[in-house]
């Protein structure tokens, strides 16, 4: 956690972009006024992260018309950006892996170099250690559904234009009414009941759950006829699928300076998302070994996933088996590598390496119990066994989202990976690497569930 606050404490915004191997799930962003002079969408183009952001609208000319020039011609780029009328007043930048700044500075010039700001930065491990990771996912959430909010157009900016223009020419003159525009002014958002905002959030989650499935789905039906001969046949199809698209993202998405350009494969492939599959499946079944421990995943940690959770054994779930099974998770064991030493009891290490950490988050882990008061494993139990197969989805959602049920460090990436390893029959292991290997073949889903 570091406080911003340019030449007050030599803190400054530009001192937060990420190197560029810093591997990202996107940037998102709410930052009401901005100009062209500071650096943050040179960074993401330069770096292919995908960067949504949403900005001010209103008559004022909030935003520089050049910025959102250049906005608008990186959509090219996987840039694209919304305006909120009237009152988006925020400056919120989430850099999805790395962390988040929230403060009082704008995308300015000023706000970046010589105004006298103050903000905070927190780490993605901060983010995690005091709930904002929901918080922040909540707030853009709730950007996303704005029904006022529109996207950037070249009339838009046309009509900024001319408003700058006229904001120039008047500028000591009295302003009594504000020039005519193309959108009406907004009053601000109504008041929403929380539990209406709960509703939307998992109806987003079911409908984006659904289209990954179907998507999902249709490789599971195809992977046997392109099956390796190092995979044996009884292997679960959804575990074939999963391993599939591990081996593409790791081999094929990431490049040589270890970046993941999936949304530069998407724009590539989603003209015909079916061939982009057939060549990677031909290419899936000619290889002669695993490249990147496919075979280890699929017959040491998958099937002890599946034995440790299975009906027969859940009820009795050990400390060494929950190890293991942190062990063989991959949302779980990214987590784990950018958790801070403090939440592993240990704040006055400077750092730990896999092998101290699975041990001390495990024994966290096994004391811990949710608002319900279920321990992890009666957790898990509801989620796999707690209903019907095709709601699983729903289970998977409160588990990993609602604060009743959810326990901290333990998300929902991390859930679903594990439901597709114990329960294969009825669902596929899903993480954000799933998703992003399904979008880089140029299927259209969200990369963050």
């Amino acid at each position: 956690m570091k406080l911003v606050a340019n030449s007050l404490n030599r803190e400054y915004f530009r001192s937060l972009l990420p190197t560029a191997d810093t591997e990202l799930d996107g940037v998102v962003a709410a930052i009401a006024y901005g100009d062209d002079k500071t650096q943050l969408l040179q960074h993401c183009i330069d770096n292919k992260h995908r960067l949504d952001i949403w900005m001010r609208y209103d008559h004022t000319v909030p935003v520089a018309p050049s910025f959102l020039s250049k906005l608008l011609s990186n959509t090219k780029n996987n840039v694209f950006c919304k305006l909120v009328p009237d009152c988006l007043h925020s400056k919120v930048i989430w850099w999805k892996g790395y962390g988040a700044y929230v403060g009082s500075a704008n995308l300015t010039d000023r706000a970046w170099n010589t105004n006298i700001e103050a903000g905070v930065f927190f780490s993605e491990s901060d983010l995690s250690d005091s709930g904002m990771l929901e918080q922040l996912e909540e707030f853009f959430d709730g950007l996303e559904a704005l029904d006022v909010a529109f996207d950037l157009t070249q009339e838009i900016i046309d009509e900024q234009k001319l408003l700058q223009k006229q904001k120039r020419e008047r500028e000591k003159a009295d302003r009594t009414n504000p020039p005519k525009r193309i959108i009406p002014e907004w009053e601000g958002p109504s008041f929403v009941p929380d539990q209406n905002a709960k509703d939307i959030r998992k109806e987003n989650f079911r409908i984006e759950w659904n289209s990954a499935i179907s998507h999902i789905r249709n490789i599971a039906s195809q992977i046997n006829d392109f099956r390796p001969h190092w995979i044996e046949e009884d292997t679960p199809a959804y575990w074939q699928v999963d391993q599939f698209l591990h081996a593409y993202y790791y081999n094929k998405v990431r490049q040589i300076d270890n970046k993941y350009p999936y949304e530069e494969y998407y724009k590539t492939n989603s003209k015909d998302p079916q061939a982009s599959l057939l060549t990677m499946l031909a290419w899936w079944k000619d290889l002669p070994a695993p490249p990147s421990d496919e075979d280890i995943n699929l017959y040491e940690k998958a099937p002890l996933i599946r034995n440790s959770l299975s009906k027969a054994n859940i009820d009795n779930l050990s400390e060494n088996e929950l190890n293991g099974i942190l062990r063989a998770t991959h949302a779980t064991m990214d987590h784990l590598s950018k958790m801070s030493t403090a939440s592993l009891g240990k704040p006055h290490e400077q750092s730990l390496s896999m092998e101290q950490r699975v041990p001390l988050f495990t024994e966290w882990l096994m004391g811990q119990q949710n608002d319900k008061g279920q321990t992890i494993g009666e957790l898990l139990k509801f989620v796999l066994y707690g209903g019907n197969a095709d709601q699983m989805w729903e289970r998977i959602y409160l588990a990993g989202k609602d604060p009743q049920y959810r326990f901290k460090h333990y998300g929902i990436n991390s859930i679903a990976e594990v439901a597709g390893w114990a329960k294969p029959e009825d669902t596929p292991p899903r993480n954000g690497r799933t998703n992003k290997a399904l979008r880089a073949l140029g299927y259209s889903v969200r990369v963050n569930m």
